[in-house]
């Protein structure tokens, strides 16, 4: 304390000097209509650029949390619509019947890495075996579709998107039900190619397609593309038709995997056909 007000008699000169200062100035733009409102707009910029930054900062760091919450929200929502049950008998559909069963579970997990100017794209996945993934099950973002997982580890999943040389996805058309083939030739993300269209199908632009269910890997109804342009071609078996995909792959954060609680039997059941009977 003694040491305190030492200092302060030393050197009051100068803490009098700036008071007076500080004095002066008030009253200068205090009684000068000028300097006063460039004060105020001076300090209203500044206070408000110091919230932007803090609101971005804030919502940086919470913008994860919220897609992760987000995320796991609608897989939850996925596996409680009545397209992820199974009707065993049409003419008795109740939820809380025996009869009515999940058919579908879907899992949300962090997408890692994915690239989209590849001629051949992957997606790493922070969900792995110890979650329940395996391979061959698709891969979706709310109700469009991704691609499937190809390789799995205890804790990440490797998974081919559909912009993939190799990837080739059962589709049809949302108004006929008409069946088509859905491939990726590169190029473009945004783009596909609808492969053989049968030739009495009208097509227009705007047609809506969607997977068939003939595969293992996707339920049926969910989004794969509108057709952006076609082409009838008077010389082939089928024409083909330039696809919008309903997924943005150059913006995915969370997606969902789709595991099929009945795969099992549907293997089983395959696996008694013999062909050569």
């Amino acid at each position: 304390m003694r040491n305190l007000l030492y200092f302060l008699r030393k050197h009051y000169f100068i803490f009098l000097a700036v008071a007076l200062e500080v004095i002066s100035l008030v009253i200068f733009v205090q009684y000068n209509a000028f300097q006063n409102n460039a004060l105020t707009r001076f300090s209203s910029t500044m206070s408000g650029s110091v919230l932007d930054i803090s609101n971005d900062v804030s919502e940086y760091f919470s913008l994860r949390r919220a897609n992760r919450i987000l995320a796991e929200d609608n897989a939850r929502l996925h596996s409680n619509r009545p397209e992820a049950f199974y009707r065993a008998d049409t003419n008795m559909f109740y939820r809380k019947d025996t009869l009515y069963m999940l058919e579908y579970r879907y899992i949300s997990a962090k997408v890692i890495s994915n690239t989209t100017n590849k001629r051949n794209n992957f997606l790493l996945l922070n969900k792995g075996r110890k979650q329940g993934i395996q391979n061959n099950m698709g891969v979706i973002i709310g109700n469009r579709i991704v691609g499937q997982v190809i390789s799995v580890s205890d804790h990440f999943s490797w998974v081919m998107s559909l912009l993939n040389k190799d990837s080739r996805i059962s589709g049809k058309f949302k108004k006929n039900n008409q069946l088509v083939n859905i491939e990726w030739n590169g190029g473009n993300y945004r783009y596909g190619e609808v492969k053989e269209i049968p030739k009495h199908v009208q097509i227009w632009r705007g047609d809506t397609i969607i997977t068939s269910g003939n595969s293992d890997i996707f339920p049926e109804g969910l989004l794969i593309g509108t057709v952006h342009e076609f082409t009838v071609a008077p010389e082939d078996n089928f024409n083909r038709a330039i696809l919008t995909f309903s997924t943005d792959f150059n913006s995915l954060s969370y997606v969902e995997v789709i595991i099929d609680l009945m795969r099992q039997e549907k293997e089983e059941v395959k696996g008694t056909f013999n062909p050569s009977n």
